[in-house]
């Protein structure tokens, strides 16, 4: 009697995580909804992504997603960004000259 109630639990349970993979998939939601698979993985639904990029950083990674730029592209716009913020924002390492400085 202990063996069938065991073996019930096990496929109650398996049973359960296999419901919720299938509810919680975004091919699944897609489906349901009538969108395809890329844009439910890209973050698009219905043309319209609800993510705005608020700085330049955003919108470069924005257009790295999308295959706007190429990671070299990515990768020389970030570096002149940090270039461009270093003469406008110029960041000082403290010396030893500090009296809370360790020795």
């Amino acid at each position: 009697m202990e063996v069938v109630a065991m073996v019930f639990l096990i496929l109650l349970i398996v049973g359960l995580i296999m419901a919720a993979g299938l509810l919680l998939s975004p091919q699944t939601a897609a489906s349901a909804q009538g969108q395809d698979e890329e844009s439910v993985r890209s973050g698009q639904a219905d043309g319209d992504s609800g993510f705005t990029p608020t700085t330049l950083e955003g919108v470069l990674v924005a257009q790295l997603l999308t295959g706007d730029i190429s990671r070299g592209q990515y990768s020389k716009a970030l570096a002149r960004l940090a270039e461009r913020d270093d003469e406008r924002n110029p960041m000082s390492v403290p010396g030893n000259d500090r009296p809370d400085a360790c020795a």
